[in-house]
């Protein structure tokens, strides 16, 4: 084992501590390496599914993407435009929010199509606080927010509202469901056969998953996220995130190299800048990142183009593994554990 697979198994040692169990899986080149475990010793490997919450959002922003390069919509088009006949979206100073300012999070829309009152509430007593969402629900939401500020203008603001609301659009425009177009448009092309909704994992799949973990080691209830699946809806592996960010690394080498390219263009400043779906990080070297977290998985996910490696990151426990991943890129530099 070399000096990089020696750093890579340490991390997950040390990470799996505080963790009921953690899979790290590294791309550096043409390597791929793939080291998990759970805190009773049980085996959790490149095929062990978890949600990857917020990381669906940069599947959704493919998709934004990929009908761009079919033109199908632009960037620029209004989001109304591709929503049901009648549905009511809020503009402020006369301006309309696009699909680019949803899927870049400065549409002005709040985070959450609920009381944040409600959810919270929910997600301490361990519920899904999304389960009562259906797609009409959404829609209600949406024309009842009140934008935080006009659209396109001033920094991001982080949406959960805005990625549902992108994923309705784009599967009422192509009408077919969101976790269709997910499989035909990004999954068959890049070869992940682990990558889908709750409601689509078969028995053999299900085997696999690993049961979710909320404070104090309690059991943590599913979150299907069906009313919104733009926003967080996924469910994945190591090994198929791997394919997936060996893609963004090499964009040209997939049949999506196009609309690869142009999720990775800077879009929006600010604290972190973003691209279409990724946020983004210039230094010490040009990182593409997300995060995500239900009631009991936590994941991260990035990628250096410069370095020509990506590190994922996934937890059945609610606690962040960011600074796990992080960690793990430092080791690729040869930085000290």
């Amino acid at each position: 084992m070399g000096e990089w697979e020696s750093n890579v198994q340490a991390e997950v040692e040390r990470g799996v501590r505080r963790r009921a169990g953690l899979v790290v899986g590294v791309r550096r080149g043409t390597e791929s390496l793939v080291r998990g475990r759970s805190v009773d010793g049980g085996a959790l490997d490149g095929r062990s599914l978890f949600e990857i919450g917020s990381i669906t959002k940069t599947f959704n922003a493919i998709l934004l993407a990929d009908g761009v390069v079919r033109g199908d919509w632009s960037l620029t088009t209004p989001v109304r435009e591709l929503l049901p006949a009648g549905t009511t979206v809020p503009t402020l100073s006369g301006v309309e929010i696009t699909l680019e300012h949803l899927a870049t999070h400065t549409s002005g829309l709040p985070n959450a199509p609920l009381p944040i009152v409600g959810g919270s509430i929910a997600m301490m007593r361990g519920r899904d606080p999304y389960a009562a969402l259906t797609s009409e629900a959404l829609l209600t939401a949406l024309g009842a927010a009140r934008l935080k500020r006009t659209p396109g203008t001033g920094k991001m603001h982080y949406s959960n509202l805005g990625a549902g609301v992108l994923g309705a659009a784009m599967a009422h425009a192509a009408g077919r469901s969101w976790e269709d177009l997910v499989a035909v448009r990004i999954c068959e092309p890049l070869g992940l056969v682990d990558t889908t909704v709750d409601a689509r994992l078969d028995a053999v799949q299900r085997s696999r998953l690993v049961p979710g973990v909320r404070a104090r080691g309690r059991a943590a209830p599913a979150w299907p996220l069906a009313g919104m699946p733009g926003a967080g809806a996924l469910r994945s592996t190591a090994d198929d995130l791997l394919r997936f960010l060996a893609a963004q690394l090499r964009p040209d080498d997939t049949p999506l190299g196009e609309t690869i390219r142009l999720t990775q263009v800077r879009r929006a400043d600010g604290a972190p800048a973003v691209g279409l779906g990724w946020m983004r990080v210039d230094k010490p070297h040009l990182l593409w990142w997300h995060n995500g977290g239900t009631g009991g998985y936590r994941s991260f996910a990035g990628f250096r183009p410069e370095r020509g490696d990506a590190v994922v990151v996934l937890s059945n426990q609610a606690r962040s593994v960011d600074l796990v991943g992080l960690r793990v890129l430092r080791a690729l530099d040869g930085g000290a554990r």
